[in-house]
């Protein structure tokens, strides 16, 4: 666990993405995810999007949210493959885990840039065939797909798509090897992870009919597929919500500071450092399933 410092945070995207924390190890974890989310679509791009480019000798596609460009890397190898040309362009409000441009395919540029931030560069409007998105769930407040639609919309070309993928975090299943392995400490972080979203509003049941939600913000040609997550990577995905669990101890008071605390930092370490040895045990924490939705702006 990283330095623990006395200082009690309240949860704010618009920060905690940018804190000095989210560094190499945040990148680490965002490997994971990629790696994951590759194992369970088997694609870059969907095979709709893959049809619909078929025969095209040049694109122009963004990454919303790019991380450290992993897909944006897959995808390059993917298009360079078939003899397209690209422009590749991710952004991301933190480019404190931007690969240095000069490791990175001379296709992919990654850039410092607020999504949900209006207005939107000029020189970016209608600019991009595909727009993609991934993991944005801990920036939708109150279920309004709005900001992040918005945006899609307006870096799109008309006839571009949008390709959105994300985790069922409206599920969480815990589950051990075999009966007798106590799930407890798991099952009580997603209990007060579920109670804790709640209460500010962050809220996922929309994932279940995304596709809809698309469809019904102006998008054509939708398309919705939930894929199953593979058992072989039930630990990979357990570890991956582990590397986040073990840094929300800052939104927990320490004892000497509010002793009559629901949740004290102590207890929440403590509480992690059981989770950790039930997944020693075998236990797999995961949401079951992804989700992915691709659309296509009106022409």
């Amino acid at each position: 666990m990283a330095s623990i410092s006395e200082e009690t945070q309240v949860y704010d995207a618009t920060t905690f993405w940018v804190a000095p924390a989210r560094n190499f190890r945040a990148s680490a974890r965002l490997h994971l995810q990629h790696l994951l989310f590759q194992n369970t679509l088997g694609h870059a791009l969907e095979p709709n999007i893959q049809a619909s480019i078929s025969g095209r000798k040049e694109l122009k596609v963004a990454d919303l949210g790019c991380g450290n460009g992993a897909w944006l890397n897959d995808l390059d190898h993917e298009l360079s493959n078939k003899g397209i040309s690209a422009q590749l362009d991710g952004f991301d409000v933190n480019p404190v885990n931007f690969p240095a441009p000069t490791f990175l395919p001379a296709s992919v540029t990654l850039k410092k840039l607020d999504i949900l931030a209006k207005p939107l560069p000029e020189e970016l409007i209608s600019t991009y065939d595909i727009v993609h998105a991934r993991a944005l769930t801990s920036i939708i407040v109150n279920q309004d797909l709005g900001p992040i639609l918005s945006t899609a919309l307006a870096l799109l070309k008309p006839g571009g798509w949008l390709q959105w993928e994300e985790s069922r975090a409206d599920t969480y299943f815990v589950q051990p090897p075999t009966p007798e392995i106590s799930t407890t400490a798991c099952d009580t972080i997603v209990h007060l992870l579920k109670t804790a979203g709640d209460a500010r509003g962050t809220k996922f049941d929309f994932l279940g009919e995304l596709g809809r939600h698309v469809g019904e913000f102006g998008f054509e040609d939708v398309h919705h597929l939930s894929l199953k997550l593979r058992k072989q990577d039930f630990k990979a995905w357990t570890e991956d919500y582990l590397m986040v669990w073990e840094e929300l101890y800052v939104f927990f008071p320490p004892k000497a500071q509010q002793p009559d605390a629901p949740i004290t930092r102590e207890a929440w370490i403590d509480l992690f450092s059981k989770a950790v040895g039930e997944t020693e045990k075998g236990v797999v924490v995961h949401h079951g399933e992804l989700v992915s939705v691709v659309g296509r702006k009106a022409t």
